[in-house]
């Protein structure tokens, strides 16, 4: 089972994800963008086990990395394409077609 790893732009590149994985998931990688001149990446996502523990890693108050448990990725598409199912019939409603 396989989780999705989101790195956000507010990443400052100070590790603290990194360390907190237990499994590895996180590395830093060059990146220009900030003052310690690297970032996280998650190459690793099929290796994350949930514990979220990156989420809470972070010294500032903005959260940098997020972890979407596959139960959560797979709720979000069904809902996504229950609102698909939804606007293309209201838009072929409109249009006079019927589904």
């Amino acid at each position: 089972m396989s989780h999705s790893v989101k790195i956000y732009d507010t990443c400052i590149g100070c590790t603290q994800c990194v360390r907190a994985c237990p499994t590895d998931v996180l590395e830093m990688i060059p990146w220009d963008g900030c003052k310690a001149k690297q970032i996280a990446s998650a190459p690793r996502t099929e290796d994350c086990v949930g514990y979220k523990r990156c989420e809470s890693a972070y010294p500032t108050d903005f959260l940098s990395v997020r972890v979407y448990l596959w139960h959560e990725t797979t709720r979000s598409m069904e809902s996504r394409f229950a609102l698909f199912l939804e606007c293309s019939r209201l838009f072929l409603c409109a249009y006079g077609k019927k589904m």
